[in-house]
C-alpha cells in the first residue's frame, strides 16, 4: 500500500471514532432551535366531559372560563335519573368539548430557555453520542386569559405566570445524528 493512502486511511479511521464536539454556546443554539419556542398546552380535564350546572369545583370554573374565552364549546344537556319509588329527577349539565376537535388542550404560552445549569461531556451509548443538559426555562407569550383570577388558581397557569422569576428546571438530552446535534426524543411505540 502506498504510504499516503495508509496515512489517509489511518486519519479517516481516527475521525470515525472521534468524540463529536459541542460547547455551551452550541448547546444553547440547539436548545433554542429544538426545545425553546414550543407551544405549551394546558388540559384542565379530558374532554368531552359533562359537568353539572350547579358544580362549583375548580374544574367546572376552569371550563366555564375557557368557554367564555371561546376555547371550548358547551352544550346544554337535560337528563333524568331515578331517585327511588319510581320517581325521577331532572339533571341539568353542560357538555364541554374542545373547540374545533383539538385534543391536546389549549395553548397558554411558549417555552423559552432561561439558562443551562450543567452539561455533561458527550457519552457514547449504543453507537450514538449523547449530552445530558440540566437547564432552566420559563413560559413566554402567555395568553391573555391566563391573567384571569379564576385561572390563577390552576397550579400550572400560576407557575407559568411566575416562571420568569422562578424558572422551571428540566433535564434534556441532545443526540449527535447526521453530523449535527439535535434534541433527543424517546422512541414511542
Amino acid at each position: 500500500m502506498k504510504p499516503l493512502l495508509q496515512i489517509f486511511l489511518l486519519f479517516l479511521s481516527g475521525l470515525s471514532h472521534a468524540v463529536p464536539y459541542i460547547n455551551q454556546d452550541a448547546a444553547v443554539e440547539v436548545l433554542n432551535r429544538d426545545y425553546a419556542g414550543q407551544w405549551l398546552y394546558w388540559k384542565p380535564a379530558e374532554l368531552p366531559l359533562a359537568v353539572l350546572q350547579t358544580d362549583k369545583s375548580a374544574e367546572a370554573s376552569y371550563l366555564s372560563a375557557l368557554y367564555e374565552d371561546g376555547m371550548v364549546t358547551r352544550e346544554r344537556q337535560i337528563t333524568t335519573e331515578p331517585i327511588g319509588n319510581g320517581r325521577k329527577r331532572v339533571v341539568l349539565s353542560w357538555l364541554y368539548d374542545w373547540q374545533g376537535g383539538v385534543s391536546e388542550g389549549t395553548a397558554y404560552g411558549r417555552r423559552r430557555l432561561h439558562s443551562i445549569l450543567t452539561m455533561t461531556d458527550p457519552i457514547e451509548r449504543d453507537g450514538e453520542w449523547f449530552v445530558e443538559i440540566h437547564l432552566r426555562w420559563y413560559a413566554d407569550q402567555l395568553a391573555d386569559w391566563t391573567s384571569q383570577p379564576e385561572m390563577k388558581k390552576a397550579r400550572r397557569i400560576r407557575r407559568a405566570l411566575e416562571s420568569r422569576d422562578k424558572p422551571f428546571e428540566a433535564t434534556v438530552y441532545l443526540v449527535y445524528r447526521n453530523y449535527h446535534w439535535q434534541l433527543w426524543q424517546p422512541d414511542t411505540p
